[in-house]
């Protein structure tokens, strides 16, 4: 039987440990390491790395305090494109799995899912597949229409709001005027039915 190395990124001490102590009664997953936020996954990934010891499964939550896990996201698949990651949230509204899928996340399960639903994805995943808890399934379909929906920009924008970014911040990065973006937004707002940034993020994100 072949092993499957996995390090896990988790904030809440409690089910970081619980995952790892689930994970260990299975003789074919070999635990490289955990950390509890973005700089100390930053840290410990660099390591395994000069040690040629980097695992090739990720398992990431989201929400790492002040942090997004959506960072974490970008910067493996930026610096190590052979680490195949599995996201692990309580934040399962369909913008936000769209946008882990699209910044390449390969599984994607709930919390509130039962713990063997998240080895199934990650078997699933490391034997080179990519897997969806189905109870999600439908609503990502639902929220990919309404994107096709959307103008390029208006989705840019979406998905930055999706992120948590402030409207600055989106100008900033899009190279936009404030102006422009709140013109993009006021469109978005007529065409999903939403009043404002929360609104947006309690439905999709």
């Amino acid at each position: 039987m072949s092993t499957i190395s996995y390090f896990v990124v988790e904030d809440h001490s409690l089910t970081n440990l619980g995952i790892r102590q689930f994970f260990s009664a299975k003789e074919e997953l070999v635990c490289r390491g955990f950390a509890y936020d973005k700089d100390e996954a930053e840290e410990k990934l660099q390591k395994l790395d000069e040690e040629n010891k980097l695992p090739s499964i990720l398992v990431l939550d989201l929400m790492l305090g002040n942090a997004s896990g959506l960072e974490i996201l970008k910067l493996v698949k930026e610096k190590y494109e052979n680490i195949k990651v599995v996201v692990y949230s309580m934040y399962t509204n369909p913008g936000i799995l769209s946008l882990a899928l699209d910044y390449g996340a390969l599984g994607f399960v709930s919390k509130d899912s039962m713990e063997g639903e998240l080895l199934k994805a990650v078997k699933t995943v490391a034997e080179g597949g990519s897997y969806v808890q189905q109870s999600l399934v439908t609503s990502l379909f639902t929220y990919r229409s309404l994107l096709d929906s959307l103008t390029k920009q208006e989705q840019n924008i979406l998905k930055k709001i999706i992120e948590r970014k402030q409207n600055e911040q989106i100008a900033s990065e899009l190279n936009l005027t404030i102006r422009s973006v709140e013109n993009y937004l006021s469109r978005i707002y007529s065409k999903t039915g939403c009043r404002g940034h929360e609104e947006l993020i309690k439905k999709f994100g």
